[in-house]
């Protein structure tokens, strides 16, 4: 077996209680993470054909939890687990979607012996499942329901980790010894009524937000996984893991947040942005996604407390988003009020009902039980998760989400189509989308969790004084295999130019393919966090390199892991083909098309080339064109390998990226596209 790997996934059936071992081996080539998760969904899931791939919370519904071979060998941030399977969020199609998490699950789960956990079936009763190194058992889950996040995981420590004080007291499994308690993976009392709005969470709030996953652990009668684990990862080359990570630690500056205030121990093993401060459980500064949920700069402690509720209930922050900023845009629908917000999320939905008058005591849609007079208090979101939690009165609506909760109201159609529904596409509660276009098509295309800063700072007005278009063009020789072409970068989104070498062209395809199929092997399945990788302005693609040949040992370029992030990309693309996806049904909301649509752009802005010259802008006044956005997908299903008419791919793209398995799949449903 390649060094980093541990040679063995979990597999896991609830409903015959059969626990299983899949040979790593097998799926080697998907590189690690996603993608082995995503190949071991084909074949669980899809290849079978015993259903329509349609309803989330059914049975067949497979989770495979995967960590990457960088996992626990000490390479920064690369320990991130990642989640991939059928969402009940998505809407109106329950869409194959991905998340991840930091914090330690992930390393955890390596130094227990496994690559991954693939989950099945559904038990007839609660469960958790507990894992000691190679000791596997499905436990009784009773007691546990009911519980918060914090409360199952601290039952659970006591249960496996005895009186363990972490980092001080031994503690003996077997023949060896462990100074640290479990780490566990679990829903709270949201995702066992099936809130679609449902997280998992693992120790003080880190959590797989998008995709509603924690209700499918509630489908199935799953409240956590506990691992403890006391084994170490094989490395081809720990000399030069260590020189990577000097090498890195020199040149890392923190991006935003200060090197040297330091991680708390809840952060990922090991962290170098600092960005989770957190110590325990109990206490510590709340993550920035969180603080968008309620973002209170003159009370931190009642920002705290409101984050602190959110986590021990296991619900999505970034599906409750009330939106922190708000920006000024000319042209916007009237009811914004030139009060654009940069985030959306059922929170803003709430705060647009309540403004037009239809949400209140007896109105048109009855608030009970939420205090509407404390709106802007710790109270009032309280008051809204415990609604959520119990689904009692307006919170039964709100635990189905955005969009099916305005289905149930009868305004899905009428805020839809006026802008209200501030949801890019597939109902999924943004992060940014615009004026970054490539998160706005990673959206529309169904990336999951698109998440991805990585050219945000190398696309925006140079910081040592460069000139613009020479900083590009130093850029434009990094992203490897499309390099020399600097129209890649260029954001124009107005007139000739934005269909000539701006967001709607052959150009902008490249941009948007390079970042998934970095995404897909580097991010998602080496599982390095996207907070500090890719480093385009300096040390991209040399770094990642140095770290996969040292613990993997092997001699694949930067070109040969793209490859392979786009077969994985394709894959995803041949799942979500099996599921109804289509040119026809991938678009995105109307807001999208409307004055309003755009973010806040940091870092000064994006690059603009018109009229012969680049500028920097902020673009907030971005919207897009629907013919412009038409005219995009053609550019990209060709660049992809996809087929012009349905974006299927085709044989010839399937037999290229050694993916023949999945051509008589699609054939025999008719879903092979056509050369």
């Amino acid at each position: 077996m390649t060094g980093g790997y541990t040679g063995k996934i979990l597999r896991i059936d609830l409903t015959t209680r059969l626990i299983h071992m899949i040979d790593t081996a097998k799926y080697e080539e998907f590189g690690g993470g996603y993608g082995m998760g995503t190949a071991i969904f084909w074949d669980l899931a899809v290849a079978p054909g015993e259903w329509d791939l349609k309803d989330a919370y059914d049975p067949r519904n497979v989770l495979p939890i995967m960590v990457g071979p960088l996992a626990a060998t000490g390479v920064p941030g690369a320990g991130r687990t990642n989640v991939c399977g059928l969402s009940p969020e998505t809407f109106p199609t329950c869409e194959f979607w991905r998340s991840n998490l930091g914090g330690r699950f992930g390393n955890m789960m390596k130094l227990a012996g496994w690559d991954g956990i693939v989950v099945q079936g559904r038990a007839d009763k609660p469960v958790w499942i507990n894992i000691i190194n190679d000791q596997v058992k499905i436990e009784d889950g009773k007691e546990l329901w009911g519980l918060d996040t914090w409360e199952t995981q601290n039952r659970i420590t006591s249960m496996v980790g005895g009186k363990t004080r972490y980092g001080e007291e031994w503690q003996q499994i077997g023949d060896t010894y462990t100074t640290t308690r479990p780490e566990i993976l679990c829903i709270g009392p949201v995702g066992e009524t099936k809130s679609r709005l449902a997280a998992l969470i693992t120790g003080s709030g880190v959590s797989a937000r998008i995709g509603g996953h924690g209700a499918v652990f509630g489908a199935k009668n799953l409240n956590a996984i506990s691992v403890t684990g006391t084994g170490s990862v094989q490395m081809s080359d720990p000399e030069g893991v260590l020189k990577a990570r000097i090498l890195q630690m020199k040149t890392y500056t923190g991006g935003d947040i200060p090197f040297a205030s330091g991680p708390g121990a809840a952060s990922c093993m090991p962290c170098l942005r600092a960005d989770r401060r957190r110590s325990n459980y109990y206490g510590g500064e709340s993550m920035c996604a969180d603080q968008s949920w309620y973002f209170n700069n003159r009370n931190q402690t009642a920002q705290d407390k409101a984050c602190e509720a959110l986590i021990k209930s296991g619900l999505s922050s970034w599906s409750l988003h009330f939106h922190a900023m708000s920006i000024e845009i000319e042209g916007a629908p009237k009811f914004y009020r030139k009060k654009v917000p940069t985030d959306s999320g059922l929170g803003w939905y709430l705060q647009f009902l309540k403004e037009q008058g239809l949400l209140g005591p007896g109105k048109q849609i009855d608030s009970a039980p939420l205090p509407l007079d404390q709106w802007n208090e710790l109270s009032f979101r309280e008051a809204l998760i415990d609604c959520i939690v119990r689904r009692e009165g307006i919170g039964d609506a709100l635990a189905e989400g955005c969009c099916r909760a305005a289905q149930k109201w009868g305004r899905l159609e009428m805020d839809r189509d006026s802008g209200a529904l501030r949801l890019p596409a597939w109902g999924a509660t943004s992060h940014w989308t615009m004026p970054f276009v490539e998160w706005a098509y990673a959206y529309m295309l169904g990336a999951g969790d698109p998440a991805w800063h990585g050219f945000m700072a190398p696309t925006g007005v140079p910081r040592d004084g460069t000139p613009l278009e020479e900083s590009l063009e130093k850029l434009s020789k990094r992203t490897i295999p499309y390099t020399d072409d600097i129209f890649m970068f260029n954001y124009a989104w107005k007139g000739e130019e934005a269909w000539k070498t701006g967001i709607y062209s052959p150009h902008k395809a490249k941009q948007v393919a390079w970042s998934r199929h970095y995404s897909a092997f580097w991010n998602e399945s080496m599982a390095f966090c996207e907070m500090f990788l890719p480093e385009l302005h300096s040390y991209t693609p040399e770094m990642e390199i140095m770290y996969y040949k040292a613990v993997t040992g092997k001699n694949d370029s930067f070109a040969d892991t793209m490859r392979i992030g786009q077969k994985i990309w394709t894959l995803e693309r041949a799942i979500r083909v099996m599921h109804g996806r289509s040119r026809q049904t991938e678009d995105f909301y109307p807001y999208m098309y409307m004055p309003g649509a755009s973010g806040l752009a940091v870092y000064g802005g994006v690059p603009i080339y018109e009229k012969g010259k680049w500028r920097s802008d902020p673009a907030p006044d971005m919207y897009l064109d629907r013919k412009g956005v038409d005219d995009f997908k053609s550019h990209y299903y060709a660049l992809e390998g996809w087929d012009k008419e349905h974006g299927w791919p085709t044989r010839k793209t399937l037999e290229k990226l050694d993916l023949e398995r999945m051509i008589k799949t699609l054939r025999d449903s008719g879903k092979l596209g056509t050369a």
